[in-house]
């Protein structure tokens, strides 16, 4: 699952970075104008001019840019190969945005697939006191309540929802919103704020109460990891 996300945060960034090029592009063609537009020569009275000519609305128009003399169009034919290529641009980028759009959805929806399709669980100990067991197994969480105590059981029930879960998890880690979120997150090794992630890494364990959480193979006990 993390190496989905990972791919998914790399496409998503890729996917912004192409949308404000993207943006920057069409504000320049707003600005310089997006018809596509080539010079040719004519010839008057016997005598050679160049013009700037495009279609618009089914209509050829032409700009007269002088008579031909070695570089009397060098301006207009910088202007139409910038516009030529800000317009090559712009199309590959829609083009990488639409792939890039479909391929990180398709990663999102794996995500949460393999998210919701987890198993996996966890013991909660009050002191060294089993209170409780719990059970994830995708969509279905069973609590195992060994103590009913309102302040050594934090599972109101046996049957909860994974949001449900989520929320208690939540309760046991620092809060979201916190000025130094970004640097509590890089000392546990995380980039985002994740519960069970937090947790796995915390035991949950707060100054306020002697609630700990051990999850398999964690052959550790309420001395090593309670702060008080």
């Amino acid at each position: 699952m993390d190496k989905v996300k990972e791919l998914y945060d790399l496409f998503e960034d890729r996917y912004k970075e192409y949308a404000s090029e993207l943006k920057c592009i069409e504000n320049k063609l707003d600005s310089i104008g997006s018809k596509s537009s080539s010079i040719v020569v004519k010839k008057i009275n016997g005598v050679k001019y160049y013009y700037e000519q495009w279609r618009e609305d089914d209509i050829i128009k032409n700009k007269s840019l002088g008579r031909v003399y070695p570089g009397a169009a060098c301006e207009t034919e910088i202007e139409i190969q910038s516009r030529r290529d800000l317009n090559d641009r712009a199309e590959e980028l829609r083009f990488l945005i639409d792939c890039l759009g479909k391929e990180k959805d398709a990663l999102y929806k794996q995500y949460l697939n393999e998210s919701y399709n987890e198993k996996y669980s966890f013991e909660v100990f009050w002191k060294n006191d089993l209170s409780a067991r719990v059970s994830v197994n995708k969509s279905k969480v069973h609590v195992s309540r060994y103590i009913i105590h309102p302040i050594r059981q934090i599972f109101s029930g046996e049957n909860i929802t994974r949001h449900q879960l989520n929320e208690v998890l939540r309760l046991r880690c620092f809060e979201e919103g916190r000025p130094d979120i970004h640097s509590k997150l890089k000392a546990l090794g995380l980039n985002e704020y994740n519960p069970l992630e937090i947790v796995k890494r915390t035991h949950g364990v707060s100054f306020n109460d002697y609630i700990w959480i051990r999850f398999p193979g964690e052959k550790i006990t309420a001395e090593d990891v309670l702060v008080r």
